[in-house]
């Protein structure tokens, strides 16, 4: 239990608590708004989404520019440049706040004020991986707009930000622990020792939302082996092996499961010494991008602990994150180009990257929310002490002081919920397949969760193409770097196989077993 000198700290925290009590409360208002436009992105309605973000959202901020961003580059080509607008609103925000980091992590205990005090302001602080999929979204952005170039100063930015976080994590861990060894942590020896010790269920917290086999098997939270299998294909498409080999190489560090890595780096001197095809004949390499399924909802968990205050017992409420079963991922098997069907390889599940960081960032979450506890009671006995003004012993004002305590410390429960905000139309996963293509106009095809098959004809050509496919629930987002106008009509609707290429072995409806990824 928390043991506290009451009498000072109240005063300090009075004001800065009034101070955050309209703010989180926002927070956790704004984050239920989004939640509820999720279902609007899943069925694939563009549109709506949009709107619902704009009405979920009105402050506009860097929640907001995500949100939209995604949902933007999603309606298609001609939205990429307005999708990125949005993503570099929220990406400059980030760099912010990297500088702020960078400026405070030779000192512990600013690293650890700096923890203590996130989720409190009207802008959102990015979890690592979140930016990581931003610096991975604009880079495919730019490739699908055609500009290589720019894609690769992102995926350089990519690279630096890892580094970054990297360097600022192992200072954040060692101000948390130090916080915790001066026993700022009122949950130190019951849930956070415990939570790492395979105990499936501690004071109702789903531990196993967070501990499954495949969260805990990332290297980390923050790195991608997709987003570094693509940093791989932009070196090689401009020509820059040394470069490229890392990034392949990478890749292979975070999945040396995948044997589909593995081919990207063996294959990199011969695709690099092979002359570039202008004809309008031969193949083109291409690299399949199929994003699925959609981020669980990320919610408070409460709980209350006891603070003896003034030889009193009071309790008081702490929250924690809390991410739910994912019960939206989806494995197409395949997708279908002219006829070939092209296995895809799940890459990079974003889902486990968002447990793993929970996980990772738990000892802190709870710190926060015991210090956060602490604050409820100070706030509460400071009410009851000023309704009882200077007679307390007089019944009628102790009896007012102690409604209006419990007022208050209601109140304060309830705004003293976790920052639960996060950038929720992500995907689940990311699949990646690669094939040369015969130049052409082709038929490719994907099935959708639904079961039906969604389709779109597109022109292949040049040396390197990319060929990004979002998922829905009964349709998919198609686009093409090398064929712009394939992605101005984005969206895939449910087609009856009636293509340019008739003869062309279709897959069957039900032939091709919807595969579902257990967790």
């Amino acid at each position: 239990m928390i043991q506290i000198d009451m009498t000072s700290f109240f005063t300090q925290f009075r004001i800065y608590f009034v101070l955050v009590l309209l703010t989180l409360s926002g927070c956790a208002s704004q984050q239920t708004k989004v939640n509820q436009s999720r279902q609007i992105f899943a069925m694939g309605n563009l549109p709506a989404a949009s709107a619902a973000i704009e009405q979920s959202i009105p402050s506009k901020n860097n929640v907001y520019n995500l949100e939209q961003g995604s949902i933007l580059r999603l309606m298609g080509t001609y939205r990429l440049a307005q999708s990125n607008a949005e993503f570099l609103a929220a990406d400059n925000l980030l760099r912010q706040n990297e500088l702020t980091r960078s400026t405070i992590k030779s000192s512990l205990s600013n690293v650890s004020g700096y923890f203590l005090a996130e989720g409190i302001g009207k802008d959102y602080i990015m979890k690592g991986f979140e930016g990581t999929m931003l610096a991975y979204s604009i880079a495919l952005n730019h490739v699908l707009l055609g500009d290589w170039d720019n894609a690769r100063v992102e995926v350089m930015k990519m690279v630096k930000r890892e580094q970054d976080i990297a360097s600022f994590n192992d200072v954040k861990y060692q101000a948390l622990a130090e916080a915790r060894n001066k026993g700022i942590n009122g949950m130190q020896g019951t849930v956070d020792n415990r939570i790492f010790q395979g105990n499936p269920m501690i004071n109702g917290y789903p531990v196993n939302s967070i501990s499954d086999p495949q969260t805990l098997s990332l290297k980390n939270s923050y790195q991608s082996a997709a987003a570094h299998y693509l940093a791989g294909f932009i070196f090689e498409k401009l020509r820059e092996p040394s470069l490229a080999a890392p990034g392949y190489r990478q890749a292979i560090e975070l999945r040396p499961d995948l044997p589909f890595l593995q081919e990207g780096l063996k294959n990199l001197d011969a695709n690099i010494n092979k002359p570039i095809n202008t004809t309008p004949n031969g193949t083109t390499d291409t690299l399949f991008i199929v994003e699925t399924g959609f981020l669980p909802f990320i919610d408070n968990f409460k709980s209350s602990i006891p603070i003896p205050i003034g030889g009193q017992i009071r309790f008081a409420t702490v929250s924690y994150p809390y991410i739910a079963p994912n019960t939206e991922l989806y494995n197409p098997g395949q997708v279908a180009i002219r006829g070939q069907l092209v296995n895809l390889s799940m890459v990079t599940s974003v889902d486990s990257m968002a447990r793993r960081d929970l996980r990772d960032e738990m000892p802190g979450y709870m710190i926060r929310g015991a210090s956060r506890a602490v604050a409820q009671v100070l706030a509460q006995v400071g009410t009851q002490r000023a309704v009882q003004g200077n007679n307390p012993n007089n019944s009628n004002q102790a009896t007012l002081g102690a409604i209006a305590g419990l007022i208050t410390g209601l109140t304060m429960a309830e705004i003293s919920s976790a920052d639960v905000r996060h950038w929720s139309n992500l995907p689940a996963n990311v699949f990646l397949a690669r094939a040369q293509i015969p130049n052409g106009t082709q038929d490719l095809l994907i099935r959708v969760p639904g079961g039906a098959m969604v389709g779109r004809q597109i022109s292949f050509q040049g040396d390197k193409n990319i060929v990004y496919i979002r998922v829905f629930r009964d349709r998919a987002s198609i686009m093409s770097s090398n064929d712009i106008q394939a992605g101005y009509g984005a969206i895939g609707q449910p087609i009856s196989f009636v293509l340019k290429n008739p003869a062309a072995p279709i897959i069957p409806p039900g032939s091709q077993p919807m595969l579902e990824i257990k967790r």
